[in-house]
């Protein structure tokens, strides 16, 4: 995550979905070790727009995509070993389907944890490891987009102004971004130079060059993947490996101002003086991580969520709209 700017904040409540009527009510069932406040509040895109956690009712308020992209409000709760949809609008069986496909996807409920489990009994007794996604791989690639070189609270802003504008409250589609242009996106979104990378991407992917369905494919091996991200234009190493952790695939190390803050901190050193530092200073941290194998993110992500707690309590307990310009590890002063 990046750093929070003083000021600047989001215009009230521009990015949150209505608390949704019922007249359609789901139900998915969870596994046992799971846990709707920490899966959903265990990484900061739960919040970027359209996403709303309430931390009093420890729900999630969320906006998704049903038959021909009509909007659909949902309101999502755990009881024991089922969580509750309350949509507000009657779902047919395929668009109940989607929607449940949606959820599982956002909150990982069919990722398998135990070999994980296995490698760190301490994320087991937290019930730690599914990080919390989007409900598409468009909107996970977008929302990588806009963290890189910039503040969170301008990301904040990004994907606040992407609901509002282009996505009628929802997250855009790939078929609105790509029927506008990167002049008009960087004009009423804020995303400077990254309107390009948008609405290119969009437009790829719309004329069917870039088949997001092929990164979630099981089989996909982690190297193929980053070579392919690699290929589209605006992912870079960081984002290509923020992306597969987004996929599943935790081999690789997400290194930016964070982890090094974060890492220098847990060995009590200064920040390095030069660019070569820097360098031999990233390779420390791989060196760091590599004990974990293809675990290597979850294991980082883990000792840094602990930390956070540490200092700032459950962030299910707290991290409402008031809170969120400051979920970030440069906030801690004295951690990441």
């Amino acid at each position: 995550m990046k750093p929070s700017v003083p000021g600047n904040r989001l215009e009230p409540n521009t990015h949150y979905p209505p608390v949704p009527q019922t007249p359609s009510t789901l139900s998915i069932a969870v596994p046992d070790d799971f846990s709707l406040p920490i899966a959903v509040c265990s990484y900061g895109y739960f919040l970027l727009a359209p996403n709303r956690w309430d931390p009093d009712r420890q729900q999630l308020l969320r906006t998704l995509q049903g038959r021909r992209d009509r909007l659909i409000h949902i309101r999502l709760r755990q009881s024991g070993s089922r969580l509750t949809l309350a949509c507000n609008q009657p779902l047919e069986r395929a668009e109940q389907a989607k929607i449940k496909h949606q959820v599982i996807r956002m909150l990982r409920l069919d990722q398998d944890l135990s070999q994980w489990y296995h490698h760190c009994p301490a994320a087991r007794r937290r019930g730690f490891g599914r990080l919390f996604r989007s409900p598409s791989f468009f909107e996970d690639v977008i929302k990588t987009i806009t963290t890189c070189n910039v503040a969170w609270v301008q990301t904040r802003r990004m994907n606040s102004l992407l609901c509002r504008e282009f996505g009628g409250g929802g997250f855009s589609t790939p078929h609105q971004l790509a029927a506008t242009t990167p002049a008009q996106l960087k004009r009423k979104c804020r995303v400077g130079y990254r309107a390009q990378r948008i609405v290119g991407l969009a437009r790829r992917v719309t004329e069917g060059k870039i088949d997001l369905e092929w990164f979630e494919h099981p089989h996909r091996h982690v190297e193929e993947l980053m070579a392919a991200l690699l290929k589209i234009h605006g992912i870079g190493l960081y984002a290509a490996a923020s992306l597969c952790q987004l996929l599943g695939h935790y081999d690789h190390l997400a290194i930016d101002t964070e982890t090094r803050r974060h890492y220098l901190t847990h060995i009590r050193r200064a920040q390095p003086a030069s660019a070569d530092d820097l360098r031999r200073l990233d390779r420390e941290i791989e060196q760091y991580y590599a004990r974990h194998g293809s675990y290597r993110f979850l294991a980082y992500w883990f000792e840094l969520w602990q930390t956070y707690e540490k200092q700032r309590g459950k962030r299910s307990d707290r991290w409402s709209e008031p809170d969120a310009d400051s979920f970030t590890t440069a906030q801690l002063g004295t951690s990441s």
